[in-house]
């Protein structure tokens, strides 16, 4: 009873984190505009106009990347961690934070495309008010056995929530990519899309390695 009860209290702190980690990577830049530097776009890009997609695009990457790095974090506060896996988590928290900076500053200076409600069709539709609903977002029950987990099941679990996610990640941006996205988010988003099918390999890797 008692280590159900420690896991709870770990599964419970991790959500909560996860929660102010995303609150925390929009409000940063909303109370001081210098800690989020403008996008580099071109003047052509600058001028192109922002759309409802454009801005949910931006939404759910920073909701994606801040579960992507608490559950990097969650990972490496483990022990005895494999190397390829451990390696993987640190350089997506580090990864991560570059890309949130450009994401914060569109969330700042994209608001007024920001719908009033929650869209229900297009590549946003479904999402929920913090598109929580998103796919490839982890269950509550994934969650539960991750933050249980130790090694090597960890690395198993971590690659299999990440594996999931990023194929609704992938979703998402060939969907966006699919209509007429801004210059900047197209630029982004193919990106993304490199990252994600890259990022498959290994956490497959991962997968396959633990016995």
């Amino acid at each position: 009873m008692r280590r159900r009860a420690v896991v709870f209290v770990a599964l419970a702190l991790a959500l909560l984190t996860a929660a102010v980690g995303i609150w925390l990577a929009v409000a940063a830049a909303a109370r001081d505009t210098d800690a989020a530097p403008p996008v580099s776009v071109s003047p052509s890009a600058s001028a192109a106009p922002v759309t409802a997609d454009d801005y949910c695009y931006v939404e759910a990457m920073i909701y994606y990347r801040v579960k992507e790095q608490e559950l990097a974090e969650t990972l490496l506060r483990k022990q005895g961690i494999e190397a390829g896996a451990s390696g993987f988590a640190t350089g997506i928290a580090a990864r991560d934070e570059d890309e949130l900076e450009d994401l914060r500053a569109w969330y700042l200076s994209w608001a007024d495309a920001r719908p009033a409600e929650p869209p229900t069709d297009g590549p946003c539709g479904g999402h929920g008010s913090d598109h929580a609903q998103m796919p490839g977002m982890p269950s509550w029950s994934a969650l539960q056995g991750f933050a249980a987990a130790e090694h090597p099941d960890a690395e198993k679990r971590f690659a299999e929530i990440l594996h999931a996610q990023n194929a609704g990640m992938i979703a998402l941006v060939t969907l966006i990519l699919e209509g007429d996205p801004h210059p900047a988010v197209a630029e982004s988003a193919e990106a993304v899309l490199q990252q994600a099918e890259a990022d498959q390999e290994t956490l497959q890797g991962i997968i396959d390695a633990v016995p």
